[in-house]
């Protein structure tokens, strides 16, 4: 059957004009994988075209919108109005050092297309289809790799090339639950151990944890890491690390770290931050290490948690390291809150405390992740749970209260000393918790500040 993988009209306009001009197109990688996975459309398509030079090619595409290039040397382009659709020319690459950059290009537009494949990271990336004949091309078995859920690398010496691949392939195994074989594996264990990953930047590797974290089975592509040895070092103090086992049957910490992250893949789209919740389900306990005692106990992990996370770099947007942080920090709060059944007060003080940086409903999600990734919980205890939290929602909001003092009300009341304001609306917004009316809140400030000024 022609033409089974569909494009859109703008794409295949600009495929049959460039097979007129003596051009052939194949689309490669994740798109032919992804149509044999029956997975949804793609939403990059690589193109590549054979038989043409660079400027021949970039002429005929100037006729369909604005062409964005990135470099000569690399031939690929763009259109403006054709969104996830990239064209290159075939090319050989030659590594020159340790860098991403540093690579030789040669374009060859006539390259056979067996030595095309050999920079292709993984069997099951290294299909094309020619478009033209509507038939997909396998010169490295990838389609009975892809039935048998194996992720087998192209050629040795290409795959080392690029270390990244390495997290490519832990990726690869999170989002498509498939199993790596093992000369792959040993020979990405290799590449760990001659430190070659050492040279990625922290940017690459966040976005191969981030795939990995949002694929429906994030643990098998953290326990691949792990088991070459590439886990970094917050991460690798949590294997080992005992817990009670009345507490946690499932074992050391990163075995429920690895339940938590697993459930928390089940309910991350009904969160405000998918992306960051799973970031804090995977670091929620990386205070334990430091604080756990020989019987197994962990007081304060979360705080400690708090002081390892400021030297995990791998995290830049302020806006994810402060719902980490926040979630790191007040993970087991509500849970402990509920056992307790504490008073009203600490959870009006929680919500503020978490305010502007995560929704009680996400905090909610992972302490419940963190419940159950204990590897036993009983229904009573999770109810208990749900009952406590429905209770303080339903009379006394999942919102922080709006203060009714604020900087102006300081001054009015004759506060002079400025450098003292945020100690007095902290504690001016604590007693109106307490219930407090707004002019007894001022009276106890102004009360609390002259027995201050006599000691």
């Amino acid at each position: 059957m022609k033409n089974r993988i569909v494009v859109s009209s703008l794409a295949h306009q600009i495929f049959e004009d460039i097979y007129q001009s003596g051009g052939y197109v194949y689309i490669v990688g994740g798109t032919v994988r992804d149509y044999l996975l029956k997975e949804k459309d793609s939403h990059d398509i690589d193109v590549e075209v054979y038989h043409m030079e660079y400027q021949d090619l970039k002429k005929i595409l100037e006729k369909y919108g604005h062409v964005n290039t990135y470099g000569q040397s690399f031939a690929i382009m763009s259109l403006d109005n054709l969104s996830g659709y990239d064209f290159a020319l075939p090319r050989r690459e030659f590594k020159t050092g340790v860098k991403h950059q540093d690579f030789d290009i040669i374009v060859d537009k006539d390259l056979p297309i067996e030595k095309a494949i050999l920079r292709r990271d993984i069997t099951i990336n290294a299909l094309m289809y020619d478009y033209h004949k509507g038939q997909i091309i396998d010169l490295c078995n990838g389609i009975e790799d892809l039935k048998n859920g194996i992720i087998r690398m192209v050629n040795p010496q290409t795959f080392q090339e690029d270390p990244l691949r390495v997290l490519r392939v832990a990726s690869f195994v999170s989002r498509f639950e498939m199993e790596v074989e093992i000369q792959t594996k040993q020979f990405c264990k290799r590449m760990v151990d001659d430190g070659l990953l050492t040279h990625l930047s922290i940017e690459r590797i966040y976005e191969e944890y981030k795939k990995i974290l949002m694929s429906n089975h994030p643990s098998l592509g953290l326990e691949f890491i792990k088991e070459i040895g590439a886990l970094p070092s917050y991460l690798q103090n949590l294997v080992g690390c005992f817990q009670r086992l009345d507490y946690h049957p499932e074992g050391d910490v990163w075995n429920h770290t690895m339940l938590v992250v697993d459930i928390a893949a089940l309910c991350k789209q009904y969160t405000d931050y998918p992306e960051a919740f799973m970031w804090s389900a995977l670091l929620h306990d990386i205070g334990k290490p430091l604080v756990t005692t020989p019987t197994g106990s962990a007081p304060a992990h979360n705080e400690s948690g708090v002081e390892v996370f400021k030297n995990v770099k791998i995290i830049f947007s302020h806006k994810l390291r402060e719902y980490v942080k926040t979630m790191i920090m007040y993970h087991m709060h509500l849970m402990n809150m509920a056992r307790n059944n504490t008073r009203d007060i600490k959870y009006l003080r929680l919500l503020k405390q978490i305010e502007g940086k995560v929704s009680l409903s996400d905090l909610m999600f992972i302490s419940e992740c963190d419940k159950l990734g204990r590897g036993r919980v009983t229904s009573a205890q999770y109810n208990q749970f749900l009952e406590y939290m429905n209770d303080k929602i339903e009379r006394l909001g999942d919102k922080a209260q709006k203060p009714i003092i604020d900087g102006r009300d300081l001054i009015e009341y004759g506060f002079l000393n400025r450098a003292l304001y945020r100690r007095l609306l902290d504690r001016a917004y604590d007693l109106q918790l307490q219930g407090f009316t707004k002019d007894k809140i001022l009276r106890v400030l102004k009360k609390e500040e002259l027995r201050d000024d006599k000691r």
